[in-house]
């Protein structure tokens, strides 16, 4: 996956056209990246949302760049046969910007799943490679994602679990 990630630099650079990733931290999403729901929840989930704004304060609203985002890149949508990845579905939020995202995507991705904790480990060594105006915008939108979907249709335990997640990078 990553070397699949590799393959998305500059993908689009002949395609303007095609909209950059909407980051959600000064506002919210379409039916998604709700702010609300953090600081109602609990005191963690609104510290949470409070680090979240403070990023979005510092940020562009849109990732930038020339890159592929296919926007939901986790293993439950690639497709593979003896191990080799034969194709990548679920293209439907796919945008322009910064492939980084997408590795951001994958950590919280293969957090729901049994990973094997040196897949995790060599993730996050990558991830900590990122410069910080790459990882802390795409962290805060993840953390934002996924807290929210679980405050609005999971249950109290699955919050704690992206929460526990989502501070992992909180600075």
């Amino acid at each position: 996956m990553l070397q699949l990630n590799q393959l998305q630099a500059d993908r689009l650079a002949d395609r303007p056209d095609i909209p950059p990733v909407e980051l959600h931290l000064r506002e919210d999403g379409a039916g998604y990246c709700l702010h609300g729901p953090l600081p109602r929840h609990n005191g963690r989930s609104a510290a949470l949302e409070r680090w979240i704004a403070s990023v979005g304060a510092d940020s562009p609203p849109r990732s930038t760049g020339a890159d592929a985002v296919h926007f939901d890149f986790h293993p439950g949508n690639m497709l593979a046969t003896d191990g080799v990845i034969t194709g990548v579905v679920d293209w439907d939020g796919a945008a322009r910007g910064d492939r980084r995202f997408d590795l951001v995507t994958l950590r919280f991705g293969i957090h729901a799943r049994q990973t094997d904790p040196r897949l995790t480990a060599r993730l996050d060594d990558v991830l900590d490679s990122l410069p910080e105006d790459i990882l802390r915008p795409a962290w805060a939108h993840m953390s934002l994602r996924m807290v929210d979907w679980a405050i609005r249709h999971f249950s109290p335990i699955d919050v704690e679990h992206w929460l526990d997640l989502a501070e992992q990078r909180v600075i």
